[in-house]
């Protein structure tokens, strides 16, 4: 797979953190940023599909209206 560098700054405290987690689990910093990075833009991108599908819906129904409409009556 293809690699491009990214520079970023990190606040210590999270620069502190990262260096222990990555001690504790064995993990090298660019992969444990590369793993929680795709998680990261995973949940936003479902986020925005879960509110656009929200947001293009048009009509809500209460289970008795639902239930009402399916049995035929008002």
């Amino acid at each position: 797979m293809k690699t491009t560098a990214v520079s970023t700054r990190l606040p210590e405290d999270l620069a502190i953190t990262l260096d222990e987690v990555c001690d504790a689990m064995g993990y090298k910093k660019n992969r444990l940023i590369e793993i929680a990075l795709r998680e990261k833009l995973e949940d936003l991108l479902d986020a925005q599909d879960l509110n656009e599908a929200v947001t293009e819906e048009t009509r809500f129904s209460t289970l008795d209206d639902a239930r009402a409409g399916l049995l035929g009556s008002d």
